[in-house]
């Protein structure tokens, strides 16, 4: 294993019990999942799915037991780090593929197996502001993958009735309260040019912000961080 990959011995099961959690909570939720192209469901063809950060709590639940049909496989990208280590052990645990890697740790190396899960049939799933913000704004990666695969970008927009938010987290992170609404919204599919110019990714970089924002009510804004 590279050096690059971080792991504990507790990263596994610490992350079969996140994932007890997640399911536990999701399980009570109302759920309710908004497509705003019905022609094309997400799951039944190859995409690469965009969310922010602070908002994957339920979609891996959702991929697995609420949209309806056969769906493509799903690969997720997680950090490097042991908290990544951890992710993918949960990523597995709903049946689910990860890549490791981050702009700041296997970059290069995380984005080819981001390729290699791509050509392997698979679809992806990408936090753009991850793995450590700044928070809503997309780096670049999310847009290059799109440009040398030809997959369109999915934004899925989430928001919550009731939810405990994680204020010392970076991203503010959201969990749902048990018995609580959830709104996935699916948003239209964004096909990124095959020769992204600087002056396009900008272009791009916008409008899938927008998208990522589009229809879901954001949560109250983060504190800034104490000064001492």
């Amino acid at each position: 294993m590279s050096s690059e990959l971080r792991k504990k011995w507790w990263t596994v099961p610490v992350g079969h019990l996140v994932w007890f959690f997640i399911t536990l909570i999701c399980f009570t939720l109302r759920k309710r999942v908004i497509v705003e192209d019905e022609e094309k469901p997400m799951g039944s063809f190859q995409c690469i799915i965009a969310l922010w950060h602070n908002r994957v709590f339920v979609p891996c639940y959702v991929y697995r037991y609420v949209l309806k049909g056969k769906k493509v496989p799903m690969s997720m990208l997680t950090s490097a780090s042991k908290d990544g280590a951890m992710l993918a052990t949960v990523a597995g645990d709903y049946g689910m593929r990860a890549v490791r890697g981050s702009s700041r740790r296997r970059g290069v190396a995380g984005f080819l197996d981001m390729l290699r899960e791509l050509k392997d049939g698979c679809s992806m799933c990408i936090t753009p502001d991850g793995p450590k913000g700044p928070i809503y704004r997309c780096h670049p990666g999310v847009l290059k993958l799109a440009s040398v695969s030809g997959l369109p970008i999915i934004p899925l927009c989430i928001s919550y009735s009731s939810y405990w938010r994680i204020k010392k987290a970076w991203d503010g992170f959201v969990i749902p309260k048990p018995f609580s609404k959830v709104v996935v919204r699916i948003g239209k599919p964004l096909t990124v040019p095959s020769d992204l110019t600087a002056e396009q990714q900008t272009e791009y970089t916008q409008l899938l912000e927008q998208a990522l924002a589009h229809g879901t009510p954001d949560f109250e804004p983060i504190p800034p961080p104490d000064k001492k």
